[in-house]
């Protein structure tokens, strides 16, 4: 069932060195830094909503058929000023081959520029829209300004119940909220495991329920855990896909404590310096270390005054594809920018004290 493969989420599919690695930054350099940022405090984590008898939920209060709106909605950028928000297409096809390692280095972002402090962030959103969470991920976003890219399972938005109506009106509130969605199969199959005829249906019935949900046919594309055959790829290079993948994760699907995410999602922002960020909008601990994240990114926010030192920059994902074309990686793959990397922070890493310098505290 399309609800048992949306247990496991995308998580699985960054099971990489350089997940651990960030992690790893985390936990050396990361706990008291953030704690001194005033962002890292304890979140009550809200219980997930209670499934009905026939495998559904039921729908929030204060969702109807004709209004998605949440409670003390937040006024969007594009109602108060129009020509604050960007024109978000086209963006550059970087990957027409729909080539899944060179996906994995696209998705580290531009190579930083000598002496720059500016760290590219994007945010992306997989395996929803989900009525429970993703208003509360939108209102979130609009409070920053920011707009992400959510990747939609198509079975949520087919069928005339209910909830299948309510679910594509949120989904077209999505794109009309300046956000940007891409294809993420129909219901979460891993499609390196089913046979091509289902390979394809799991792409296009997908697709076509985004573009009547939306309008908009969903060229961006990104396969459950990360993972893809040859046969997943030609289909993806014959529609003209572009594969996005992501480089910061919390493996939100299989924990609950938002500071134990929000802590491993700065960490692996310090240590790549920037980069797309997987989360998932169907739970409310993402919400709550989302949250925490846009609250950080805010305070460590790229001041072009200083251009010299770190901050982040929160862009939409064409941006973030304009300026990885601008400068690419200088690698052949993302094991090589990966061991880069850790060359280059054990360089930065003090030495240690000689043992016969070592004072005892015993």
């Amino acid at each position: 069932m399309a609800a048992a493969a949306l247990v496991v989420g995308s998580w699985v599919g960054l099971g990489k060195p350089s997940y651990e690695q960030g992690s790893a930054w985390a936990e050396k350099t990361g706990s008291e830094a953030l704690a001194r940022t005033g962002a890292a405090k304890a979140l009550a984590v809200k219980a997930a909503p209670v499934e009905t008898a026939d495998g559904g939920a039921d729908l929030p209060s204060s969702v109807t058929e004709t209004d998605s709106q949440p409670d003390e909605r937040v006024a969007l950028p594009h109602e108060t000023d129009p020509a604050s928000v960007p024109a978000m297409e086209p963006w550059p096809s970087l990957n027409p081959e729909a080539d899944l390692q060179k996906a994995w280095l696209l998705a580290e972002g531009p190579a930083r520029k000598p002496k720059s402090g500016r760290r590219l962030v994007t945010l992306t959103f997989d395996d929803g829209p989900f009525l429970e969470t993703t208003p509360a991920v939108l209102k979130l976003l609009a409070r920053y300004k920011v707009h992400a890219t959510f990747f939609a399972v198509g079975q949520y938005l087919e069928g005339e119940d209910k909830r299948s109506r309510v679910t594509r009106n949120l989904l077209k509130r999505v794109v009309d909220e300046g956000h940007l969605v891409g294809n993420h199969t129909l219901d979460h199959q891993l499609l390196t495991t089913i046979s091509h005829t289902r390979v394809l249906e799991q792409i296009d019935r997908s697709a076509a329920a985004i573009e009547r949900a939306t309008g908009k046919y969903p060229y961006l594309f990104r396969p459950p855990y990360g993972q893809l055959d040859d046969f997943g790829r030609k289909a993806a290079q014959e529609r003209h896909l572009d594969l996005m993948l992501w480089s910061v994760e919390a493996r939100d699907m299989v924990r609950d404590d938002p500071q134990e995410m929000f802590r491993d999602l700065m960490g692996q922002l310090v240590y790549k310096e920037g980069g797309i960020v997987l989360l998932h909008d169907i739970r409310f601990s993402s919400v709550a270390t989302l949250r925490e994240l846009l609250a950080w990114l805010k305070l460590h926010k790229y001041d072009p005054q200083k251009p010299s030192r770190p901050g982040y920059e929160i862009v939409d994902l064409p941006t973030y594809l304009r300026e990885t074309q601008a400068a690419p990686m200088p690698y052949a793959n993302r094991e090589e920018l990966d061991k880069a990397r850790e060359r280059a922070h054990d360089k930065s890493r003090p030495p240690a004290a000689p043992e016969s310098r070592r004072v005892s505290r015993r």
